[in-house]
């Protein structure tokens, strides 16, 4: 009998294990936004909170269950598209949710396009990210209905990838010099691409480049 009961305890604390949910961003404020509301979700479990790379690392590292991640558009240290690349190379098994304000739609589309699990405006916070926890939790990547609809309904981009990842970095305030360290290219290079750029966005500055680049308006 007492094994039985072992038995039995045993099995309601493995029925009883939800997904632990790291929220990341560079504003720890907007971090402690989000997990208030991941907090309140049934079926996970809110972790700790990173405004750094290595910090997100360290803390998805150091979970042995399902991990989904909410990850703003910007860490402290780092942009979107370095820090999808180290969650999909070093912990693939992670769940990815980009978050994203309504002037930033430029990103949602890049995260899509870099195989994020999910995406969520934050306008729509309160009412899409539970079921999108939700699916994730059940291991289903999902786009809600009016993201979707936007994506499918806009033009193709005309805009390479090494184009976003340079617009990218222009919109975490880079120096050319910087870009070009950071990607490896010569600052001609860099300025080769910039005025690539420049001409496709129809602007002829950095500060014109970022606004649409952020509105989504190309």
């Amino acid at each position: 009998m007492p094994r039985g009961v072992v038995v039995l305890l045993v099995m309601d604390m493995a029925t009883t294990l939800t997904s632990r949910v790291i929220v990341a961003d560079r504003q720890l404020i907007v971090c402690q936004g989000i997990g208030s509301l991941v907090g309140q979700i049934p079926g996970v479990a809110l972790g700790s909170f990173a405004t750094e790379i290595e910090e997100l690392r360290k803390l998805i590292a150091a979970e042995d269950g399902q991990v989904i991640v909410i990850l703003g558009v910007r860490l402290a240290d780092a942009d979107l598209a370095t820090t999808l690349d180290m969650l999909r190379k070093d912990f693939p098994r992670a769940m990815i949710v980009v978050v994203a304000d309504d002037t930033e739609f430029a990103f949602i589309r890049a995260a899509v396009k870099a195989g994020a699990n999910s995406v969520c405006m934050m306008s729509q916070i309160l009412v899409s990210l539970p079921k999108i926890l939700g699916k994730l939790v059940e291991g289903h990547s999902i786009v809600p209905t009016d993201i979707l609809c936007r994506l499918t309904n806009e033009t193709a981009d005309s805009l390479t990838r090494r184009e976003h990842e340079i617009l990218g970095l222009l919109v975490n305030g880079l120096t050319n010099f910087q870009i070009s360290a950071r990607l490896g290219l010569s600052e001609n290079t860099v300025k080769y691409y910039l005025k690539a750029i420049y001409q496709k966005l129809a602007v002829n500055s950095r500060g014109g480049a970022i606004a649409k680049y952020v509105a989504g308006n190309y």
